[in-house]
């Protein structure tokens, strides 16, 4: 027996990552983290204390650990007002949520980002590393008796079970997006006796145990990805009240006996195993229709790593016995050389060893209940993989959620897709098969090591997250350096390597806010700063070797207040757009940096988040705190033309005008943290996107780039390893292969088509920035032919390094088209123009046989033909042959009879 507290125990929890590391919480306000013996407690092995936590309430109630993150413990404190999350061993939370009514309970989403809350008349859903408020709120349970909750796995669903004003049971299933009514809400009885809930992720099954109740009640629930529906099993009985239960771990069932599931039962005297299995006509092969790949015991993240809003999936592992040892020996290889739980909570906090003495408990054994139960179809075909999430580790979840629901997978998925979807007025070329992307098997590659920077100094990465932390132009690369003075550092493109430790810098004198390179001038940089100042820089070819603080020319304006965006005419040379909060009226102005002048000013009034231009440099898109996209004609009176509802959450977007389609997208957040891509059609802006797809669930503001050749859309979150790849069709985006890396991005850089690598069909290429490099990285396509210039890839390309017009007629209303430049290397013959293939063996081999059949072929029509010929002919023969006349009935002529 362990004894843990001087007080009474309120909860306590095993971790899912140490079987052998138990948390406690008692009526005296305390958390303990213990470490139990390997072979258990006896009179001569005690438990060990590993951590100590003061929750400063009388009672520490529902003790719980993290599902994905080592180290992290969850509980209540100050008299269930709040939720506390610890980082064993520190004396005091990481994080808090602060509730204004009392918190009955708490549950993780599977994935570790979200935690759903529970209350009387109150169900709430927080993202505590993002934000303080609740980013969901509904009306609960309306009983007294307290309320639990359990998130349905790494889906968006929460279930709840309650009371509600007569004291009737009742449960209800949530869309955790939005809570402002439950998808069902049914009751049971009259009792009052708490509800349990116990939710299996493998077999989405929910099994609920009433305490004082003999029997065990099981919801089968199917569609988690989209519409989910629930349906109530047959109730197991037993023969005792029960007053608690758990799910034993999955790795701990009798698989070969098809046993999916086993609940821990207590009675007043005895712990009953309730068995649960799939009948099936033999037991002697493994299942896998009924066992896909469970959660394995090892953490995806460190608790620091957590906290600092990196998410990770625990790694699954197989429940076939014949696959479990050499899984168990590839898992121990593949994983990093962390310490055990037990050892890093001991650096954190040394502490000794408890000394108090325990005797061991008494057991009672009793025959387990065994409850065959028939799966549906949904339990038992295995779940398919989940695509990797932007900052998680390389594992496979249970359960997939797809690209028209995912989350992606933060928090929160978006609202549902729009059934119909306008169609383009461009379409975009198709190469390859109709069935299959042209892009589909794109790859991402950084370039050999001597083409990267190194041992970058001073990132500054406390920006807001609307900013692109680099930039680059044909021959250099600017990044923001911490220190005083708003320091934005000069790299020279064509001199990678190891960096110096202090990167040469631009001296900006106040904070800097946004910074472009000037597309037509590679030598010109522009930074707006926190003083509401734009500084010109003019950056010599042989670039810089020491801090600049002089720069070549300093625009500014009296009523210009914190600019939060700057933006470059794409075809007319130095117009430059930008974006200023002034006093929450937000002002757009045009300047002519050629006479040094502000132009324009225009009065937006609302919080811009990003202001992009169209393609032929005409009109001007926004994105608002409002939750709306509008668009303005530039010249000459910015009038707004078009105007449509935005992403649902008032965090910031990104935009982008999709080449010549006459569409833009709007890359942003739906409820929570859920990311997607909204595409509109502008003609028919006030209806809303005409598509959309959902990313994935995270908290942070992704960078965007679009491919108008290849209409490949690139999409990145900072402190994400992955890129994520579409490609625009007529009315969807289909995800691509997606381009992942072993280091956490700060922001990536693309530059012009023409930089690419033709020859060896690199269709972009761009710099990727990390706290301590620059990569350089291209995207390649792999090609069956690839010693033929691919001219079905490579059509002629828009010049954007050579501006159409001056700033002078952009501004007396002109307009000029772009250039196109082909990208045809010289001596390269084009793939139209290629010989055709020469036969291989195969294919002679394969056509002689295929002649041969043929052959054979027609000689048995022709054998069929002659035998229908020969056929026609009897049958005819037949039809023309006169009837015999018998001898008797003959006539016999007079002249024939003898005399």
């Amino acid at each position: 027996m362990l004894h843990a507290h001087g007080s009474g125990i309120t909860d306590w929890t095993f971790s899912d990552f140490s079987q052998d590391i138990l948390a406690t919480g008692a009526e005296d306000g305390t958390v303990k983290v213990w470490k139990l013996p390997e072979e258990g407690i006896t009179a001569g092995e005690q438990a060990s204390t590993l951590a100590v936590l003061n929750v400063q309430s009388p009672r520490a109630n529902s003790v719980r650990f993290h599902p994905t993150a080592e180290n992290v413990l969850t509980t209540l404190g100050n008299n269930r007002k709040e939720v506390l999350i610890w980082d064993i061993g520190k004396e005091a939370p990481a994080l808090k949520v602060e509730s204004e009514s009392l918190v009955h309970s708490f549950s993780w989403k599977g994935d570790g980002t979200l935690m759903a809350t529970t209350g009387k008349d109150i169900v709430q859903v927080w993202d505590p590393r993002a934000e303080k408020a609740a980013i969901q709120t509904g009306k609960g349970h309306e009983g007294i008796k307290g309320s639990r909750s359990v998130w349905l796995g790494s889906s968006n669903f929460i279930l709840s079970t309650g009371l509600n004003k007569i004291r009737y049971r009742q449960y209800a299933l949530w869309d955790a997006r939005d809570l402002s009514k439950p998808i069902k809400m049914s009751s049971f009885d009259s009792s009052t006796g708490q509800l349990i809930p116990l939710y299996d992720e493998d077999t989405e099954t929910i099994y609920i145990i009433g305490r004082g109740d003999s029997t065990i009640r099981s919801f089968q629930l199917s569609d988690l990805q989209s519409e989910p529906t629930i349906a109530e099993n047959m109730a197991c009985g037993t023969n005792n009240s029960l007053f608690g239960a758990c799910l034993l771990p999955k790795m701990s069932l009798n698989v070969m006996k098809a046993e999916v599931a086993r609940v821990m039962t207590l009675t007043s005297n005895a712990i009953v195993p309730v068995s649960f299995e799939v009948p099936r006509k033999q037991y002697l092969d493994f299942h896998s229709e009924l066992f896909p790949d469970t959660k394995g015991n090892a953490p995806a993240l460190s608790a620091s790593a957590w906290l600092n809003n990196e998410n990770g999936l625990v790694q699954t592992v197989s429940l076939d016995p014949s696959k479990r040892q050499a899984q168990a020996k590839s898992n121990d290889t593949k994983m990093s050389p962390s310490q055990p739980i037990a050892d890093t909570i001991k650096e954190k906090s040394p502490m000794p060893a408890a000394a108090e003495k325990s005797s061991p408990a008494e057991t009672v054994s009793q025959t387990p209940i065994k409850a065959d139960i028939t799966k549906s179809s949904s339990t038992s075909s295995p779940p398919t993989p989940v695509e990797t999430l932007p900052s998680e580790s390389t594992t496979t979840p249970p359960q997939q959620v797809p690209e028209e629901t995912k989350t992606a997978s933060s928090p929160l998925l978006a609202a549902k897709q729009p059934s119909e979807a306008a169609s383009p007025a461009k379409v975009l070329p198709k190469y390859g098969a109709a069935s299959v992307s042209p892009y589909k098997y794109i790859a991402g590659k950084p370039y050999h090591p001597s083409e990267h920077f190194h041992d970058l100094r001073g990132l500054s990465s406390d920006k807001s997250g609307t900013t692109n932390l680099i930039q680059a132009s044909s021959k250099f690369i600017a990044v923001p350096i911490a220190g005083p003075g708003g320091r934005v550092g000069i790299i020279s493109a064509s001199k990678p390597g190891r960096l110096p430790t202090k990167v040469p810098s631009l001296q900006c004198g106040s904070s800097v806010v946004d910074f472009k390179f000037d597309p037509f001038n590679p030598n010109i940089l522009v930074t707006a700063s926190e003083d509401n100042k734009l500084r010109i820089w003019n950056i010599p070819d042989e670039g810089i070797s020491e801090d600049v603080s002089e720069p070549a020319a300093v625009l500014s304006s009296k009523t210009m207040d914190k600019t939060v965006v700057i933006a470059f005419n794409p075809v007319a040379q130095d117009v430059l757009l930008t974006v200023s909060s002034d006093r929450n009226s937000a002002g757009i102005r045009i300047w002519d940096l050629n006479s040094k002048t502000e132009k324009h000013h225009f009065e937006h009034g609302d919080v811009v988040f990003d202001a992009i231009w169209s393609t032929d440099g005409q009109q001007v898109a926004t994105t608002s705190k409002s939750k709306k996209i509008r668009v303005f004609d530039a010249v000459p009176d910015f009038k707004l033309v078009a105007e449509g509802p935005g992403h649902q959450s008032i965090r910031p977007a990104k935009l982008l005008w999709l080449g010549e389609m006459n569409m833009i997208a709007s890359v942003g957040f739906g409820l929570g943290s859920s990311r997607e891509v909204l595409v509109y059609n502008l003609d028919d802006l006030s209806k809303g996107p005409c598509f959309k797809k959902n990313i994935d669930i995270s908290p942070s503001v992704m960078s965007v780039y679009f491919d108008p050749d290849c209409g490949v859309l690139y999409v990145a979150g900072r402190g994400d390893r992955i890129i994520h790849t579409f490609e625009l069709e007529e009315s969807s985006l289909t995800a691509l292969a997606k381009y992942e890396s072993g280091t956490l991005q700060q922001g990536f850089a693309f530059l012009p088509k023409k930089h690419c690598n033709v020859k060896a069909i690199e269709i972009a290429k761009f710099y990727r920035l990390t706290a301590t490099s620059i990569e350089t990285v291209g995207i390649k396509v792999p090609r069956a032919r690839p010693e033929f210039f691919q001219d079905d890839i490579f059509c002629p390309t828009k010049d954007v390094e050579s501006p159409a017009q001056s700033a002078d007629s952009w501004f007396a209303g002109e307009i000029k088209p772009s250039q196109y430049i082909n990208l045809q290397p010289d001596g390269l013959v084009p793939l139209s123009e290629a010989p055709a293939l020469p036969q291989t063996n195969a294919k002679k081999k394969f056509a002689i046989g295929k002649r041969e059949a043929s052959d054979d072929e027609k000689r048995k029509d022709l054998m069929k033909k002659m035998f229908a010929t020969a056929k026609d002919v009897d049958e005819q023969a037949e039809k023309d042959k006169t009837p015999i006349v018998e001898d008797e009935e003959k006539e016999v002529a007079d002249d024939e009879w003898d005399d």
